[in-house]
């Protein structure tokens, strides 16, 4: 009998050895797993801030990242627009695009200008829902092409109370031309 007990012994001194390499495999595995689960991890976020990183590179660059960023600051400042400001009739300004679009572009594109023109329509913007006034580009053609200015938000009371055929002289960034118009954006009255 005292074999037997022996035997049962070693047994469970067998048993409980093998039982702890267990747990210590068991333990050191687990270890593992998460130690790279922490370095897949740091190499999937060190990629999306590289991703993140190169997306605001390219948004730095964009023309409508531009406008947000200039509306929620206020826009550029109106004493250095005025002073730098060339002073063109909407006739004129829309004539000269139309004669030589790459010239005028030279000449007045990412430019502040001083427009004088009269009112042909005051309306608001489908997607921004920001105000704008038409100024007629051709007196002899009254519903086609103009000039569209696009004011500062500060401007809006004074918008409302212009009426058609009124002439106002406004100050502004030249865009250029689109398909129908010239474009001025930033404006505000002089």
């Amino acid at each position: 009998m005292s074999d037997l007990k022996d035997g049962v012994k070693k047994g469970a001194k067998v048993a409980g050895k093998v039982i702890k390499w267990v747990l210590i495999a068991v333990l050191a595995i687990i270890v593992i797993v998460v130690a790279y689960s922490c370095y897949a991890c740091s190499k999937v976020t060190s990629a999306a801030v590289d991703v993140t990183k190169a997306v605001v590179d390219v948004a730095k660059d964009s023309a409508l990242v531009k406008d947000a960023v200039r509306d929620a600051t206020g826009g550029e400042d109106k004493t250095k627009m005025a002073s730098e400001a060339i002073a063109v009739t909407a006739v004129n300004l829309y004539n000269e695009y139309e004669s030589n679009a790459l010239r005028a572009d030279n000449s007045y594109k990412g430019k502040f200008v001083r427009v004088t023109g009269k009112v042909s329509k005051v309306d608001q913007d489908l997607l921004t829902k920001k105000p704008y006034v038409k100024l007629f580009s051709d007196p002899s053609n009254p519903y086609m092409d103009y000039v569209s200015v696009y004011f500062k938000e500060s401007e809006s009371s004074r918008i409302a109370d212009l009426e058609n055929g009124q002439n106002i002289t406004i100050v502004g960034l030249c865009e250029g031309k689109s398909v129908m118009s010239v474009n001025i954006k930033d404006s505000f009255f002089e």
